[in-house]
């Protein structure tokens, strides 16, 4: 009788070492809360806003000023790289003004991590032409995982 249960149990052992060692697939970064649009700091004498950026104008974004893209990101496994791409399809520059594209990779210490908070303020030229402008943020892990996020924004002269 206990010749017959060996093979059983020997062949139970090996499936569930062969089991519990196969390699599970890691899911990809999750990017939330997209912001995108002009920053504005602004005094706050009376208040504790030492740190904190005023984005009054989410969605849009002037000529001359600073752009905005912030994001929360969760990786479940190391950030390797974040990459912010902005460019338009049906922006046609007017005499003087530039079709403004941007693409730049981030690999700071900062951004390699697990759950990371992007933060970037990105200059704007002053001769951009105006219009509907895209933003893809794309994060890459360790794993080869990558993830898009997109948003739009318009540039527009700002009102005074």
């Amino acid at each position: 009788m206990k010749s017959i249960f060996k093979p059983f149990f020997f062949f139970f052992l090996t499936a569930t070492l062969f089991i519990s060692c196969t390699k599970d697939e890691i899911q990809p970064p999750v990017i939330s809360n997209l912001e995108v649009g002009a920053v504005h700091d602004e005094d706050h004498s009376d208040e504790d806003h030492s740190d904190e950026d005023e984005h009054a104008d989410e969605g849009i974004a002037h000529p001359g000023e600073s752009l905005h893209v912030g994001a929360d990101i969760l990786a479940f496994a190391r950030i390797e790289t974040i990459t912010i791409d902005i460019h338009s399809d049906e922006v046609t520059p007017g005499e003087g003004e530039v079709a403004w594209e941007f693409e730049q990779v981030y690999t700071d210490a900062r951004y390699q991590v697990l759950n990371a908070e992007l933060h970037e303020d990105i200059a704007v030229p002053a001769n951009v032409a105006l219009g509907e402008y895209h933003v893809y943020v794309i994060v890459t892990d360790e794993a080869g995982n990558s993830t898009t996020a997109e948003a739009h924004f318009d540039m527009v002269v700002e009102e005074e």
